[in-house]
């Protein structure tokens, strides 16, 4: 913003009520214009951010639409590994077939980091920043019980490689296996519950859109 001296200096204290009430003038117009700017510019950034998430949040909740399915798989794969397991207690088996799935679901939070590094939460309503740093906040605890839940599963198939060597099993050995395949019956309800919960979250703020 420039301001530019009169031409000439005024002849009297009309003129320079006149010349100070351009000035003023120009000075409020220009910081109107200034403040329209500005504010046009944050809501800009706010409809871009709100369209990222919006559309992350629908991929992430696309993306949680085939848990149940993983779930229920993982859940016959258990129940048939735990069978076995009662199987070797009785004695060797000459033959057995099992297979145990390790898929889960990838959740983005991508937009909201950009939405953080671009600063476009600040020009937000708190009830709007609430709604997104709750959902988010559940989907990070979904997927840490995710990876926790995993290791179980894990731990449940570095056994499965000794069920060859069935004459080998000890009653202990077989008990801690059992011990472990309900550990991670109890970690895929856990994680059906929780999924729902944070599907459910995923539906009422799309909802809003």
């Amino acid at each position: 913003m420039e301001i530019h001296a009169p031409d000439h200096p005024p002849a009297n204290w009309k003129e320079t009520a006149k010349h100070l009430a351009i000035i003023t003038a120009g000075v409020l117009i220009a910081l109107t214009l200034e403040g329209i700017v500005s504010w046009v510019d944050h809501r800009l950034l706010v409809r871009e951010a709100v369209a990222n998430l919006t559309a992350e949040l629908r991929n992430n909740k696309k993306e949680l639409d085939g848990l149940d399915a993983t779930l229920e798989k993982q859940t016959r794969q258990l129940e048939r590994l735990d069978e076995i397991a009662s199987e070797l207690a009785k004695g060797p088996l000459t033959q057995v077939e099992a297979s145990l799935d390790f898929s889960g679901v990838e959740l983005k939070n991508a937009a909201v980091t950009t939405g953080e590094i671009t600063g476009a939460f600040g020009y937000m309503d708190y009830d709007q920043v609430r709604r997104y740093a709750d959902v988010y906040d559940l989907q990070a605890g979904f997927l840490r019980m995710q990876e926790r839940e995993s290791q179980h599963l894990f731990d449940v198939l570095a056994f499965v490689r000794r069920i060859g060597e069935s004459e080998r099993q000890t009653a202990e050995a077989l008990g801690q296996w059992k011990s472990q395949i309900d550990v991670a019956l109890a970690g895929v309800f856990l994680r059906e519950q929780f999924g729902r919960q944070l599907q459910q979250r995923y539906e009422e703020i799309l909802a809003e859109r």
